[in-house]
């Protein structure tokens, strides 16, 4: 898979899948054993703009280790209240 963070190798076990931006060249290899039962789905996120997504996922990430961390719980609420706000106003709905 080629993306924006370069070129991956991805093999999962069973049962698993992976995630990655419609714009992102892949390629399957062939099945050299077993049977491969695949799924294909689209989802939309609600922020446009792939700066912003990756701002409120950055922030996200520092909201659940700064909580993993026990950190104080007011931080928290201040901080998800910052995140809340940013993708009402980031989101296209």
């Amino acid at each position: 898979m080629n993306d924006t963070f370069g070129a991956h190798a991805v093999k999962l076990p069973a049962d698993h899948m992976a995630l990655y931006p419609a714009g992102s060249l892949h390629q399957v290899q062939p099945v050299t054993r077993g049977v491969r039962l695949a799924s294909f789905f689209w989802i939309q996120s609600m922020v446009r703009d792939d700066g912003e997504r990756t701002i409120l996922l950055d922030l996200d990430l520092a909201i659940q280790r700064l909580k993993a961390q026990g950190g104080d719980p007011q931080v928290t609420v201040n901080l998800s209240g910052t995140y809340h706000n940013l993708l009402r106003r980031w989101s296209n709905t």
